[in-house]
């Protein structure tokens, strides 16, 4: 196993080594993050600070983590608890689009939202990203729900609870592993986002980490530099690494409790 990792461990040590060399003097400096502040000159193309792009990526990933982690706790609350006409469709459905690839339905997506005229906007490219997760993630946390025992939501609805107040002062605690596996997942996916951009923006004005990085790595003249390149992936997966170490007791404890039943 080990041998099997140092070939992945040489990559990301010339990594990082990288992102904290001068390319032409091969000293140690900071000056590849330069980006974090300033322009950055790449033979005749100028790339702009990483701030607007930083912003943007935030912005998205905060809002769709959010509301993918919200609407999927209400249907797999809804799909394992309460008894209505087409629950097994809407679960078998699920599943069916939890396997159907979104880049498909790519160029309908650009016909509705040319439609509702908010294409090419970030409002837009937010309202697709949870469309197209929500399945997924509703189908994941809905076994989780599935396994808490309903004597204890029982139990809350003697003592005087309703629905709504069981669902948000019980059940939701007991499903901590579940909500931990899915916003890490919903993070990861939003964060690192290229393919919405790229496709459903037509313009610069709404950059992302993710265009920014294909900036600095194919400009206009094809040149590119790999200390500034490397510095900006660095910037680029800290935010994972961190959203990761803080949610892994919670995302082991969902590996084991909730494995059987996704």
């Amino acid at each position: 196993m080990t041998l099997c990792m140092l070939p992945i461990i040489y990559i990301y040590g010339k990594f990082f080594i990288y992102a904290f060399l001068d390319d032409r003097t091969g000293a140690w400096t900071l000056g590849n993050f330069k980006f974090l502040t300033n322009s950055v000159q790449l033979g005749k193309a100028t790339i702009q600070p990483v701030g607007a792009a930083m912003k943007n990526t935030i912005v998205f990933t905060v809002i769709v983590t959010f509301f993918e982690v919200t609407f999927s706790c209400m249907a797999g609350y809804a799909l394992s608890r309460l008894e209505f006409v087409g629950k097994q469709t809407i679960t078998r459905s699920l599943l069916i689009l939890r396997m159907f690839p979104g880049v498909l339905l790519l160029i309908g997506v650009v016909y509705v939202l040319m439609t509702l005229g908010i294409v090419d906007t970030l409002f837009g490219v937010i309202i697709v990203a949870v469309a197209f997760r929500l399945p997924g993630s509703s189908f994941i946390i809905r076994s989780f729900f599935a396994q808490v025992p309903r004597d204890i939501e029982n139990s809350a609805l003697i003592d005087g609870c309703n629905r709504f107040s069981a669902f948000f002062q019980v059940i939701i605690y007991l499903v901590k592993p579940g909500i931990a596996s899915i916003s890490i997942f919903s993070f990861m996916a939003a964060w690192s986002n290229y393919l919405l951009f790229n496709v459903l923006i037509f313009n610069s004005k709404t950059p992302v980490l993710a265009t920014y990085l294909r900036m600095v790595s194919t400009n206009d003249e094809m040149i590119a530099d790999y200390g500034v390149f490397c510095a900006m992936a660095l910037i680029y997966m800290l935010p994972v690494v961190i959203f990761f170490l803080i949610s892994q007791k919670q995302l082991m404890e969902g590996n084991v409790s909730g494995g059987k039943g996704i």
